[in-house]
């Protein structure tokens, strides 16, 4: 836990409140339900944002949905554990439910000077029991960010998504070790700050409102070292451009004297999902040109529409702009 005076800590309340909600926001999921009994399983937030260890918990049930307007008043469930540091997994066992009724629940916690958090995602249980988990996501970036590595994906689908769990690790095969707490509510990540290593990889998992974490997403490397920066690459304007769909583009490219190493082409379409990635392993230093065929992962030819090439290397980016025309 920081360490910090009281009357620093209530001058921040706003701050920590808003700390808390995030790693609070989507951490209660169902675990299993027998005739008349619920396990509730959640992340456990810290007493200072996502560092330490929260104090207590207060957790609420009702037949009504529960808001911050209503949570007072709502059925509080004793035998709550006490909190772990943060980052553990917690559970509590809820008995004496009558099969058929909908109960909602919902959960805050407390630090140790009575800052009270917002309050968590609002869980709805109706005895329907989900064992199917969400796809493995798709579109992971990875690019520096001063000290640490900012993370992007595409979002999930699922309506019943509950949020993402980021694994990383410092060789290609693993391990991979969760690094990011509790469920994130968003598509996006900050590593900060990243390990003393060259390289770390990245991957991430969806988890659904019933507890189900589906596969991880595909790794990407992020080269952590100076000579991974992009400040001797450049990338100029594809050709033709506009194109047609049956035309392939040509990407003309200057690579540094250490080569492609890690990097690659991302091709992104106008609504910012990742429809195409090419590897530049496989490229010398200095002038090279990349082709694409204008297909998709899938080895589908792309939608009319504009497009955004990407080469990514160590921190920094660099993009141009094509045309797809019919």
């Amino acid at each position: 836990m920081l360490s910090s005076s009281q009357g620093w800590k209530q001058r921040r309340t706003g701050l920590l409140m808003a700390g808390l909600a995030l790693l609070l926001a989507l951490a209660p999921a169902i675990a299993h339900a027998q005739a008349d009994t619920l396990v509730l399983v959640w992340t456990a937030p810290g007493d200072d944002g996502s560092v330490g260890t929260a104090t207590n918990y207060d957790l609420r049930m009702s037949t009504a949905p529960i808001d911050g307007s209503n949570f007072g008043s709502a059925l509080q469930i004793g035998g709550m554990p006490a909190p772990l540091v943060s980052g553990s997994r917690q559970r509590v066992v809820v008995r004496g439910l009558t099969r058929g009724t909908t109960y909602y629940f919902a959960l805050k916690s407390t630090d140790d000077v009575g800052n009270q958090s917002t309050i968590s995602n609002l869980l709805r249980w109706d005895w329907v029991f989900d064992t199917a988990p969400p796809a493995a996501p798709t579109g992971l970036l990875a690019t520096r960010e001063a000290t640490g590595a900012r993370l992007t994906w595409t979002a999930n689908g699922e309506p019943d998504l509950a949020g993402y769990t980021v694994y990383r690790a410092t060789s290609a095969g693993g391990p991979w070790t969760p690094i990011s707490g509790a469920l994130i509510p968003t598509n996006g990540y900050l590593d900060d700050p990243t390990p003393a290593v060259p390289v770390v990889w990245y991957r991430v998992s969806a988890s659904d409102g019933s507890g189900n974490e589906g596969a991880m997403s595909a790794a990407v490397s992020l080269d952590l070292t100076s000579g991974g920066a992009l400040a001797n690459w450049d990338l100029d304007a594809g050709y033709p451009n506009p194109s047609r769909s049956s035309d392939p583009v040509n990407l003309p490219i200057v690579i540094p004297a250490s080569g492609g190493g890690s990097a690659e082409l991302q091709i992104v379409d106008s609504g910012r999902r990742l429809v195409r990635r090419i590897a530049l392993s496989s490229f010398g230093s200095g002038n090279q040109t990349v082709t694409w065929d204008g297909r998709n992962h899938s080895g589908l030819p792309v939608a009319p529409g504009v497009y955004t090439v990407w080469v990514v290397a160590g921190d920094r980016k660099a993009s141009t702009k094509l045309v797809r025309v019919p």
